[in-house]
């Protein structure tokens, strides 16, 4: 909306300068000097105005880019502590599963241990001579 103020102030500011031009080359001298200094201070009242809107227009991007900025980092900070929080998760299941795991190769151990020992017991026991079996 600022740009298209800034277009009609030119326009006007153009037609003015050459209504006056035109006028006053028929007028003479006297109204070419005021025609002149009309348009000059037409000219500054038009380029103080832009400058006023161009400041304005910056002004309000960089504040706006400040804000989105400011977004950006804070949505940035959210995603980074939830992925954090699920790493910690994920690691404290995975330990959990590690130890359950664990527990069951120790148990599994433990029981083939038992067997093999059971069984080694029996078949010592076999190969061994009773005194029933000897008659001496």
């Amino acid at each position: 909306m600022k740009i298209e103020s800034l277009r009609t102030l030119l326009a006007v500011a153009a037609a003015v300068t050459v209504a006056a031009v035109s006028a006053t080359a028929l007028a003479g001298d006297d109204k070419i000097e005021t025609a002149k200094t009309t348009i000059k201070q037409d000219a500054k009242e038009v380029g103080q105005t832009i400058a006023r809107d161009s400041r304005e227009v910056g002004q309000t991007v960089a504040r706006d880019s400040k804000a989105v900025g400011q977004a950006v980092a804070q949505k940035s900070k959210e995603v980074g502590h939830a992925v954090a929080q699920e790493s910690r998760e994920v690691a404290h299941t995975v330990a959990e599963d590690s130890r359950k795991v664990g527990d069951a190769v120790s148990h599994g151990a433990k029981t083939t241990a038992n067997a093999v020992k059971q069984d080694t017991k029996k078949a010592e026991a076999a190969a061994t001579p009773h005194k029933a079996d000897n008659p001496k």
